[in-house]
């Protein structure tokens, strides 16, 4: 894990966060690295934005034609990877009894901060593969993203020996007593052979407190790590610079590693795709509202100047705000609906190498 890389794109929801992130690991694949992006925002937009089928919890593979790297993608599917997390860590008795026990089954996902520990898990699996130079990340909406950093404590806190020893031994001591009676009560009502498999679920996890410990750790420090970097993704109709600085503050008191702001949809002063006047000319010839259409037509640039020069603030006062730099991506007409749509993407977003640009650095690109 040594030398991969990790790019984090975090951002509020209909800001493009997706195709960049599908665009950014696309890029470094251009470049020649092995790439894997990886999203658990359950939208299931990546997958278009790749032109791929369909993604599950293992990396599929992106055709790309004479690119010097690779690029593969997945989907987070959080009880795959409790299931990959139990094998891996247990051995493998106790891996076959916690899958076969039925609380497992039930409750393995809905464990408060499960969904953000499975994704920082996975994260890690990645990041420690060995085929993989970068790991491209698409978090869920902003709001969302701060129990992607806590999960490794709130997992910590849940998994904590000492809670579990009280469920599968009591013992004499006063709050043993007191946990032994609510036993007794819960046992009654749900009966002998729910509680043995509630037990036995504890137990076997207790077993493995002490690694998801460890590994909460190794995962904390890898979203600390210098090879982890931050970017914030905004949209530059509505760049929501107070949830965006709010975000970059806890970023910053948490000592992680920030990159810089992306603005997606930004305006360039002629629309890209824009045909030439003499083409509409030809295109209008004989259309009965030809000189109304024609004087809309020809007021595009004049509009387009307009609302670039309010992209252009916006991106400045972003830049001062948030004290970063911020990379300007054009807005492409129709949208991108394809690999052709993100290679175009790609020149307008940060280099595959290591950026040199700190958070003191700002600079509006």
């Amino acid at each position: 894990m040594s030398g991969t890389r990790v790019t984090i794109c975090c951002g509020v929801g209909g800001t493009g966060k997706t195709t960049t992130s599908a665009a950014l690991a696309l890029a470094y694949a251009l470049a020649g690295q092995r790439v894997v992006v990886l999203t658990i925002d359950p939208a299931r937009r990546l997958a278009d934005a790749l032109g791929i089928g369909t993604l599950d919890n293992m990396p599929r593979r992106v055709p790309l034609e004479g690119a010097a790297g690779t690029l593969d993608a997945l989907m987070l599917d959080r009880a795959a990877t409790w299931d990959e997390v139990v094998r891996r860590r247990a051995t493998t008795e106790t891996a076959e009894r916690l899958l076969e026990n039925r609380y497992y089954r039930a409750v393995s996902t809905r464990l408060t901060g499960s969904h953000e520990y499975m994704a920082v898990e996975k994260l890690h699996a990645l990041a420690s593969d060995g085929r993989y130079d970068h790991v491209i990340v698409d978090t869920p909406p902003t709001q969302h993203v701060v129990d992607f950093f806590r999960a490794p404590d709130r997992v910590r806190g849940i998994l904590d020996r000492s809670m579990l020893r009280l469920l599968i031994d009591p013992g004499t001591s006063l709050r043993g007593v007191a946990a032994r009676g609510a036993l007794s009560i819960v046992e009654r009502l749900a009966g002998e052979r729910v509680m043995g498999e509630i037990r036995e679920f504890f137990s076997l996890i207790g077993e493995m407190s002490s690694g998801f410990r460890e590994r909460s750790e190794e995962v904390a420090n890898l979203l600390r790590s210098g090879r982890t970097v931050y970017w914030l993704v905004t949209e530059a109709d509505a760049p929501e610079r107070n949830d965006l600085l709010g975000f970059l503050g806890e970023l910053r008191e948490r000592g992680m590693r920030f990159g810089g702001f992306l603005m997606n949809r930004v305006q360039s002063e002629v629309p890209l795709g824009m045909p030439a006047s003499d083409v509409l000319e030809r295109a209008l010839e004989g259309l009965p509202a030809k000189d109304a259409a024609l004087r809309a037509l020809y007021e595009l640039p004049e509009r387009a100047r307009t609302r670039a020069a309010g992209h252009a603030r916006a991106a400045r006062r972003l830049c001062t705000e948030g004290g970063a730099p911020v990379w300007t991506v054009p807005e492409l007409a129709g949208g991108v609906r394809s690999l052709e749509g993100l290679a175009a993407l790609t020149p307008h977003l940060p280099p595959a190498a290591e950026p040199s640009y700190r958070s003191g650095n700002a600079a509006w690109r």
